[in-house]
């Protein structure tokens, strides 16, 4: 019976992967998409003493090395995920109150920001289960 278990987990940990791998793919073209809203909350920017797309530009890096380093089997500690906890760019005070305060504005941006905040939390799960 443990074979199977073996066999189980390895299949799981492979179609984890695959679909984080497939998240990470659709944040690249998401990406591309957000193009004109960047420029324009770039001119927001001008007068802010903040920047929503520095912020952004961070967590996406971030967020994509641990994505990158689980599909590349890369041994992750179990500490990353602390550091993915901590990682919750809606825990910036400037950055949750643009999200929440401008609702009708940059729905683009918004979407690409949740699914790296997804994908943030697939690694969690990723790491702590396989």
């Amino acid at each position: 019976m443990q074979n199977l278990d073996v066999k189980d987990k390895a299949r799981n940990a492979k179609t984890a992967k695959e679909y984080l791998e497939r998240v990470l793919n659709q944040l690249l073209t998401d990406y591309q998409t957000t193009s004109s809203e960047r420029q324009q909350l770039a001119v927001w920017e001008e007068t802010q003493e903040f920047t929503i797309l520095g912020a952004i530009e961070m967590f996406a890096t971030d967020i994509r090395g641990y994505a990158f380093q689980a599909i590349a089997d890369a041994r992750l500690e179990e500490n990353i995920v602390d550091s993915l906890h901590q990682l919750n760019i809606f825990d910036i005070p400037y950055f949750a109150d643009w999200y929440f305060s401008i609702e009708l504005h940059y729905p683009q941006i918004k979407r690409y920001v949740e699914k790296l905040n997804y994908l943030r939390l697939l690694v969690i799960e990723y790491i702590k289960n396989y």
